[in-house]
């Protein structure tokens, strides 16, 4: 009786010490809000002290330090929280806060270590993948200017004592000390033609070169370093990314041949993740299609994320081999799950296999989703996914709603091998006959030559036309393709307009007078190698 009693008297005094650090991080918050930052200091160092595994007052005190540009505690105290507990959406503020810390005072590590992290929770941030992959670029070879930063050490007192602001001083006048970074083309000419050795500004023009996309510039710089510097594979694989950039993919690849031959000591799977993967697609603008899957299967092997399996989902889609397509779409997807991208390429590949499963409707739906919420109406947004928007628009025909598939033919009218496909004038067209536009319909079918489908469809156009001469005319050329189309059985509904005419009778009956021998050219309006079935969705 007595243990229970002791057991109850804990779980009390627990319970009443929970509630206590409740109220504690509450009346820190509202000193917070208040702006009263003394008093919230005070309340939520205390909290560290009561609660040290979670990380949420650490956040709050680096919020307030960066409000008292205090940067240096700032930053001690958001790699602090970063350590602890933290929810999800805090803890991807904390890295993202300190992932563009360091990237903009070029600690390279600590750069590359907190955009990794964040990105292990947000993987789909573009310009975090950026900072990574440029932190990862230039790691080795780190700037100096943050290596005062630390993590706040667990045993730190809640009081900053004397002695403490006394040392944190030098630092403190250390950081204001240290020149403004150079921002213009000018300036860093200046700088170089004062220190034409000083590799680090030479390196660091070359990547402000790089994203103002000034690539001849850039090309130039990388020149120099490479000649000076022949061993360090980063100018290498950096001159590659220009090349590429400046759409000259074989000479991009010598380049990453030179980078694979003395990749970094650290982290060399990581390096040569980036090489693989870049002369994978230099590989696919070439058409060499078998060695830039290779490539990236190299890449997937060095780190097996989405990215390769995406490259390696497009390629197979291009090449085409839809089967593998689809394999590689579905192992992508267990990566990235919302990938509008990775959806659109599945619901191709399965659309050209005519595999109607609840694999493609589930694409079909993600890919539609996201094309109609507008979320990305930038160039680069309607590049990545403009690839689906044929199939996308014959899905919408095939559900009736031709007005929505009119919207996505019409954007694909500037593409001049796609506008001038027979898959896009067949279907154009044939969603101008589904919304009775009669005369539309027939400019893009008549620009078609050899399809029995097309024949056929302008045959049914002259129909509600009440051209006899017309539909006799395209049918009889539809038919010398196609033969059976004399004996559909849904000729009465299809020429319902001029069945019961005798001469239209006596035409079907006698063939066309069994004239015409015409070669026999490819029937079918589609990329589909099956047959177009008697339906009017797919003649």
């Amino acid at each position: 009786m007595g243990k229970l009693i002791s057991v109850l008297y804990i779980l009390l005094f627990c319970s009443y010490l929970f509630a206590g650090d409740a109220e504690l991080m509450k009346e820190a918050k509202t000193a917070f809000s208040k702006k009263s930052y003394g008093e919230a200091i005070k309340k939520f160092t205390k909290y560290t002290e009561q609660v040290p595994s979670q990380g949420e007052a650490y956040m709050y005190l680096g919020y307030i330090y960066e409000y008292k540009k205090d940067y240096p505690r700032s930053i001690a105290n958001f790699r602090k929280s970063a350590e602890l507990e933290l929810s999800k959406e805090q803890r991807k503020t904390v890295l993202l806060k300190l992932a563009l810390f360091f990237n903009y005072h070029q600690d390279w590590n600590l750069a590359a270590a907190y955009s990794s992290r964040y990105l292990k929770i947000n993987p789909g941030n573009e310009e975090m993948q950026k900072i990574y992959n440029r932190a990862v670029g230039n790691r080795g070879n780190p700037n100096s200017s943050t290596s005062y930063i630390a993590p706040v050490k667990q045993e730190t007192k809640p009081e900053i004592k004397k002695e403490e602001l006394v040392r944190m001083e030098p630092v403190k006048k250390i950081q204001e000390s240290k020149p403004q970074p150079i921002k213009t083309d000018e300036a860093y000419e200046q700088v170089l033609a004062e220190q034409p050795n000083n590799e680090e500004v030479r390196w660091d023009y070359v990547l402000n070169l790089f994203e103002d996309k000034k690539y001849e510039k850039a090309e130039s710089q990388l020149n120099y370093l490479i000649e000076k510097f022949p061993g360090r594979t980063r100018y290498h694989y950096k001159l590659g990314i220009v090349k590429l950039r400046q759409d000259d993919p074989k000479t991009a690849i010598v380049s990453f041949e030179r980078a694979k031959k003395n990749p970094f000591s650290k982290d060399t799977n990581v390096f040569l993740y980036y090489v693989f993967l870049n002369e994978g697609l230099a590989y696919q603008k070439l058409n060499d299609l078998a060695k830039a899957e290779s490539s990236y299967l190299e890449a997937f092997k060095q780190l097996p994320k989405d990215t390769p399996l995406i490259a390696l989902t497009r390629l197979n889609q291009q090449k085409p081999n839809f089967e593998a397509c689809v394999s590689y779409a579905d192992k992508a997807l267990t990566m990235t799950q919302d990938s509008a991208e990775v959806h659109m390429f599945r619901f191709i590949c399965l659309f050209e296999l005519n595999k109607r499963t609840p694999k493609f409707e589930t694409s079909y739906s993600k890919y539609k989703q996201a094309i109609e919420s507008n979320s990305d109406k930038s160039k680069m947004g309607f590049e990545k996914l403009s690839p689906g928007y044929l199939k996308l628009a014959r899905k919408l025909l095939e559900e009736n709603q031709w007005e929505k598939a009119d919207l996505y033919f019409s954007k694909l009218e500037s593409d001049p091998v796609i506008s001038t496909s027979r898959e896009y004038l067949f279907y154009r067209g044939k969603n101008y006959f589904v919304g009775k536009r009669y005369d539309d319909s027939l400019t893009y079918l008549q620009k078609i030559e050899g399809s029995a489908a097309a024949f056929y469809l302008m045959a049914r156009i002259y129909s509600k036309k009440f051209d006899l001469t017309k539909v006799k005319e395209n049918f009889k050329k539809g038919a010398d393709l196609k033969p059976e189309y004399w004996t559909f059985d849904v000729l009465e509904k299809d020429f319902k307009e001029v069945w019961r005419d005798p001469s239209f009778q006596e035409f079907l009956s006698k063939k066309g007078l069994e004239s015409g021998n015409s070669p026999k050219l490819d029937s079918t309006p589609t990329t589909q190698s099956s047959p177009p079935s008697p339906s009017m969705s797919s003649r």
